[in-house]
């Protein structure tokens, strides 16, 4: 581990000078999928996660947080071992998308209302892509389906929640006591001594929220921009096919583009990958959007690096997430193509095809490599392995 370390002292500056080296050589292909990244950041990311991000910075000024963490302590604690106050991050994190459940998560840990473990297990399964950016650009925008942007919205949700269930186990000596009895009043309570301890003006509370909101969506919008010059990079070179060929089996090859694109950037992977035939298109595009792309995890890095909040365990929990993901999709759209057969797209007429019929051995498998993986995943933890 520290050869390898030492070893990225000299890989990644070489990396960065080869990158700019490529802007020279190429600058029209930069500056075109530098603009493509700039708009799809200005008309699609800045309209739809600013206001969550104010309306978010607000309510912590607020001390809306303290509300919500009294009434549903129980519940977190219960099933996720975090305590109450972490629900605030699951829901917005969930309604407001990639990376506003790390932003608040680590807004959390450095205000001290949660442990360094519990914002561990928290941002494991709070850190998501909201149904704007599932149902509207992915099933409406790409697919051309309204359906299955709900069906993936479905997959992507559940499989967080598992993930979080998982967790709960992470660190279990630091499991947190559970309060069954909880009154309303003590959650208005909670919140009038929080205001009260802020002690700031309305003005100032608007003033820094939309100042931070504005700093955070600026950071977003600098990663998108160069992870879609990267992407396209990469692309044009034409290494994405070469190891197509070499990783994935005759079937898959076709999606290797779409996949390896979407690793880096999760727009510009699912959008090749919705042009193509096949329910693998729509199974691939489930694991991509829980994994996040790289350019959300180095968005994420830069929403946490303040805090004691661990990459690399983080980075192990999008892994589970998109590994879920596959398989509960795998599981599921078989059901739904019989639910919704007359209202699907084309795509999954593939049904029909006998080579690529789901049968119930196909979902009894499922549900055993998921039994597998999580007591996998639940002996690690209780190993309090020092990752």
């Amino acid at each position: 581990m520290k050869y390898l370390k030492n070893l990225s002292y000299y890989i990644i500056p070489l990396l960065v000078a080869f990158f700019n080296i490529l802007i020279i050589i190429v600058p029209s292909v930069v500056i075109s999928s530098a603009q493509s990244g700039l708009l799809l950041w200005f008309n699609k990311i800045l309209p739809s996660i600013l206001p969550f991000l104010i309306g978010t910075n607000i309510l912590i000024h607020l001390g809306f947080i303290d509300f919500l963490g009294v009434l549903l302590d129980p519940f977190m604690k219960r099933f996720f071992n975090v305590s109450g106050c972490g629900a605030f991050a699951l829901v917005l994190g969930m309604l407001s998308g990639y990376p506003v459940g790390a932003k608040i998560t680590a807004s959390l840990r450095e205000n001290n209302k949660l442990s360094q473990v519990e914002a561990q297990r928290l941002i494991s399964f709070t850190n998501n892509s909201g149904p704007l950016f599932i149902i509207g650009a992915i099933g409406i925008g790409m697919f051309k389906n309204v359906y299955i942007g709900y069906l993936i919205l479905f997959i992507h949700y559940i499989s967080a929640i598992t993930v979080g269930f998982l967790f709960r186990f992470y660190k279990k000596s630091d499991a947190i006591m559970v309060n069954n009895n909880v009154y309303f009043k003590d959650a208005l309570l909670k919140l009038k001594l929080a205001r009260i301890k802020s002690n700031k003006t309305i003005g100032q509370i608007l003033g820094e929220s939309v100042k931070s909101s504005l700093e955070t969506i600026s950071m977003v919008g600098g990663f998108v921009i160069l992870f879609s010059v990267i992407s396209e990079l990469f692309k044009i070179s034409g290494i994405f096919e070469k190891l197509g060929t070499i990783i994935f089996p005759s079937f898959l090859q076709p999606f290797s583009n779409g996949f390896f694109m979407g690793i880096i950037e999760i727009t510009n992977g699912i959008n090749i990958l919705s042009s193509l035939d096949g329910v693998n298109g729509i199974i691939i595009t489930c694991g991509l959007v829980s994994f996040s792309g790289l350019s959300i995890l180095a968005q994420t890095s830069s929403m946490i690096y303040k805090s004691d909040i661990k990459m690399n365990v983080y980075f192990i929990s999008k892994v589970l997430h998109s590994i879920f993901s596959i398989l509960y999709g795998i599981m599921f759209i078989p059901i739904f193509n019989k639910l919704l057969l007359n209202n699907t797209a084309s795509v999954f007429k593939d049904f029909n095809n006998p080579s690529l019929k789901y049968s119930s051995i196909n979902f009894l498998l499922g549900i055993v490599i998921l039994i597998l993986l999580s007591i996998f995943c639940k002996y690690i933890f209780k190993k309090k392995i020092n990752f």
